[in-house]
């Protein structure tokens, strides 16, 4: 790829116009290019939008993160784009175009990687480092540009990013954990996982699980590799053992009382946290430091509020059964009543909740889904059809506010949001808004 492509003026088609083509096309205007835009909705509030395209004014093409490429359903306009021979580029590749050196922290996973790039962020800003966070935490990569040049970027990284990317170059890649999601984009699970393994091909320092069995064979071993472990093993560079994070076998940190990242799945986000700071130099002090004053993110195992007994929890990020399974497992001991819904992402959650199921008293199924969960829980646990969620947060503290003991009104939803919400943000927003109203 010629990093030149964009010294001088040329036609630019960005293809799709959510958070990062807003952005991207934005960023690119200001540098003086010809932007035009392509989206399949709302094309009267978009500026310089077409419907025709002129393929022989059309230099490059900017796609959206979201936007298909795959061969088994790529969009329209990527096949009239590569019909006509027109290269096309990620957001992520346009940043490195005119940021050729940014050191550049990426972090990847089906699960974890928002709450890690956080922690991480919150350990370099407090220890006095200069840094940008941005990515697919939903902070496009210009608009971290505001900040003149940050020693790190650190930059979440989805699996559309990184199957799209022309120029990924990383100090150092993590890759927290990899199970079935988003196969409807890629195809098949083996795309998927060479998406999530991209960014430890392109990355200077890899940081990999031992836990996981798609990754830890492949890399293990190799050189610039620091491996780690949710349980005690020898031959892991940073392991949990007791609750305590060990590294090198020397004890750094108590992870037991960290309120603000409980349960296991936390405990490995604090892993590759330490792991990449302490990479970069940072102190055993001033990590510690970063992580026990880290706050939550939003809609991530957040308690919204106690009623007597019954505590109510907005864990809207969880959109696939192996996020859930961690909220799940947080709450063993209580009574949990379970809120799922939304659209589908057809992966069977019995391999991943079927372990915490003595542990719920009652599903209540809201959104698209609601037939195929019912179908899979309706012989082992009592179903509520609830249509909405509205309904589901009612009945659900009706039926809690009844039981003696602790109990816990959980929206983990296993779902995408978009059959009756714009985004997880807004329905756990929604959540958190009916949990206040209740008396």
């Amino acid at each position: 790829m010629d990093r030149n492509i964009l010294k001088n003026e040329t036609n630019i088609l960005v293809v799709g116009y959510g958070i990062s083509g807003k952005s991207v096309a934005s960023f690119l205007t200001k540098k003086g290019h010809n932007v035009y835009v392509y989206d399949d909705n709302d094309a009267l509030t978009i500026p310089n939008h077409v419907t025709y395209i002129n393929w022989n004014e059309i230099d490059i093409v900017v796609k959206s993160p979201s936007v298909h490429i795959m061969p088994h359903n790529r969009h329209q306009i990527v096949d009239d784009a590569i019909f006509n021979e027109k290269p096309i580029y990620s957001t992520f590749d346009i940043f490195k175009i005119y940021n050729p050196n940014a050191k550049i922290i990426g972090i990847t996973g089906t699960n974890g990687k928002s709450t890690t790039v956080s922690l991480i962020y919150n350990i370099l800003r407090t220890a006095g480092i200069s840094v940008k966070l941005g990515g697919n935490i939903g902070i496009p990569y210009f608009d971290t540009l505001q900040y003149i040049n940050p020693e790190y970027y650190i930059f979440e990284m989805s699996s559309y990013e990184l199957t799209s990317s022309k120029l990924l170059d990383f100090e150092i890649g993590g890759l927290l954990n990899i199970e079935p999601d988003h196969l409807d984009f890629h195809g098949s699970f083996e795309n998927y996982i060479e998406a999530k393994h991209k960014i430890l091909d392109f990355s200077k320092c890899k940081i990999v699980s031992c836990d996981d069995k798609y990754t830890i064979n492949k890399y293990k071993g190799k050189k610039n590799v620091i491996t780690v472990s949710l349980y005690k093993d020898a031959t892991a560079d940073y392991y949990v053992e007791n609750n305590v994070l060990v590294k090198n076998d020397t004890a750094v940190l108590d992870i037991s009382n960290l309120p603000n990242l409980v349960g296991k799945h936390n405990a490995q986000n604090v892993l590759f946290a330490y792991a990449v700071c302490s990479k970069i130099g940072v102190s055993p002090e001033k990590i510690t430091h970063g992580i026990t004053t880290f706050d939550p993110l939003p809609h991530r195992m957040n308690v919204v509020r106690k009623i007597g007994d019954v505590l109510f929890v907005d864990d809207s990020k969880a959109t696939n059964p192996t996020s859930s399974a961690p909220a799940l497992a947080t709450f063993t001991g209580y009574k949990i009543f379970w809120l799922v819904g939304g659209r589908s992402k057809h992966i069977d959650p019995m391999p991943y909740i079927g372990k915490y199921i003595d542990g719920i008293e009652k599903i209540y199924l809201f959104g698209e889904a609601t037939d195929e969960f019912s179908n899979i829980f309706k012989s082992i646990k009592t179903v509520e059809v609830c249509k909405t969620m509205d309904a589901a947060v009612r009945s659900a503290y009706r039926d809690a506010r009844n039981e003696l003991g602790a109990t816990v009104v959980l929206l983990s939803p296993m779902c995408a949001s978009f059959d009756q919400f714009k985004s997880f943000e807004h329905r756990g927003n929604i959540f958190v808004q009916l949990v206040n109203e209740l008396q």
